[in-house]
C-alpha cells in the first residue's frame, strides 16, 4: 500500500486530497490518504514512528515551518518523495536541500499536481521493483536501489555505502557494478565512485553529502561535471 501524507493549513487541503485521490483511483493505485491540519501533528506521527511514502506540505504554516518538517522527514524516512505545494516560489532553491520531488505554485494546483504524480508514481513502482543481488557465498541480500548512497572500489571490491551507515561488499569491479545497476540516477563520479544522485541532499567543499551526515570525496578533475549533472537531476525534480 502507497502511504501519503497532506499537511496545509488553507482550505486548499481538500482540493489537494480530491486530486491526489482521484489519481489513485484512476490508476487502481492501492493507497490510504492522511490529512493534517497542523504541521505540529504531523511532526508527532512521525516521531511516532508512523512512516508515509509521499508527502504533499505547504511551506509557510503555523508551528512547524515546512522546510524544518521536510529536514525531519528526510533524516527519518529517506526514501519518502515530497512535493511542495506553496504560495512562496522563494524557496525553490532552498528545497533542492532536502531533495524536494516536486515545488508547486498553489496557483497552478490544477495544471500540474496531477502530473507531478504521475511522475511520483513512476519512479515509486520503479524503486519497489528494483533492488541489487548480493551473493557472498552464504550470503544473500536484495538491495534496495533506493537504500545505496554511494559505491567506492576498494582493491578488488566494490563497497555499498547504505543508509543507516551500513556498507556490504561484493568481489566485482565497480565498472561491472555500474553496468549491473543501469539506472539513470547512478552516477559514475570517477574511476572508483559511483553516486546516487537520488540521495545526495547537497555539496560542500570537495563533498557530496548525504542524510545522516554521510560524505564522499571525489576527484577534483570530476567536480564541475558532476555539479553540472545533479543541478540537472534536481531540476527534473522540481
Amino acid at each position: 500500500m502507497l502511504r501519503a501524507a497532506i499537511c496545509d493549513d488553507e482550505k486548499i487541503l481538500m482540493e489537494i486530497e480530491e486530486i491526489t485521490g482521484r489519481f489513485f483511483r484512476l490508476n487502481c493505485i492501492d493507497s490510504k490518504i492522511t490529512t493534517y491540519q497542523s504541521s505540529e501533528n504531523l511532526q508527532y506521527d512521525l516521531q511516532d514512528g508512523i512512516v508515509y511514502d509521499l508527502f504533499l506540505l505547504d511551506i509557510e504554516m503555523p508551528g512547524i515551518h515546512g522546510m524544518e518538517l521536510a529536514k525531519e522527514i528526510r533524516e527519518r524516512i529517506p526514501y519518502a518523495k515530497i512535493i511542495f505545494i506553496t504560495s512562496h516560489p522563494e524557496y525553490a532553491i532552498t528545497a533542492y536541500e532536502y531533495s524536494v520531488f516536486r515545488y508547486i505554485q498553489k496557483t497552478m494546483l490544477h495544471e500540474k499536481l496531477f502530473l507531478a504524480l504521475e511522475d511520483y508514481y513512476k519512479l515509486y513502482a520503479l524503486e519497489k521493483k528494483e533492488y541489487y543481488m548480493i551473493e557472498i557465498k552464504n550470503y544473500l541480500e536484495k538491495v534496495p536501489y533506493r537504500s545505496i548512497f554511494y559505491i567506492l572500489k576498494e582493491g578488488k571490491y566494490s563497497v555499498l555505502y547504505l543508509e543507516g551507515e551500513r556498507t556490504v561488499s561484493v568481489r566485482k569491479p565497480l565498472k561491472q557494478v555500474f553496468e549491473e545497476l543501469g539506472q539513470e540516477y547512478f552516477y559514475f563520479a570517477d574511476r572508483g565512485c559511483i553516486i546516487n544522485l537520488a540521495n545526495v541532499v547537497g555539496m560542500d567543499t570537495g563533498k557530496i553529502l548525504f542524510p545522516g551526515q554521510q560524505n564522499v570525496t571525489i576527484n577534483k578533475t570530476n567536480w564541475i561535471e558532476f555539479k553540472e549533472s545533479l543541478l540537472s537531476f534536481w531540476g527534473k525534480q522540481i
